[in-house]
């Protein structure tokens, strides 16, 4: 058995989770390595260390109190994790500024004579169409949502 593997059994065995036969070939691959030994033990005398701390219950009605509380703010449209702004940058929006971009680079191409005469460059415009389209869509969309 590989340290890897044994160092990420290292904490079932020390909870006894592990079936007989894991346990076993664990046990005989830490009397052969020294240092999966010494992590071993380790995790057992802070286990032990632990084991002595009072367990502290929470107090009656925070779970329930903690998940209406996330529940109201879902039902009522606000986002619980994700900030407004990045809702916006969502795969339809970059969509919508890519087919706004190729529309303008097809356009561009047809007259690069003319974007040259303005002092413009494909990339340049390119790039203003996406941030236009970008936040066209997110005006669109927090517009439907307010």
């Amino acid at each position: 058995m590989r340290c890897g593997r044994v160092r990420k059994r290292l904490q079932p065995l020390v909870d006894g989770v592990l079936p007989p036969t894991e346990a076993a070939e664990i046990q005989a691959h830490l009397r052969a390595c020294a240092a999966c030994r010494a992590e071993f033990e380790a995790l057992r005398s802070l286990d032990y260390a632990l084991s002595g701390e009072p367990v502290v219950e929470p107090p009656r009605g925070m779970a329930a109190a903690i998940v209406g509380r996330a529940q109201a703010r879902f039902s009522a449209g606000a986002p619980v994790l994700v900030p407004r702004w990045l809702e916006a940058l969502t795969v339809g929006g970059l969509a919508l500024a890519l087919v706004a971009a190729a529309v303008t680079a097809r356009a561009a191409a047809a007259t690069p004579v003319m974007l040259r005469s303005l002092g413009f460059n494909l990339g340049e415009v390119f790039f203003a169409m996406l941030c236009i389209g970008l936040a066209v869509f997110g005006s669109l969309y927090y517009g439907s949502r307010a």
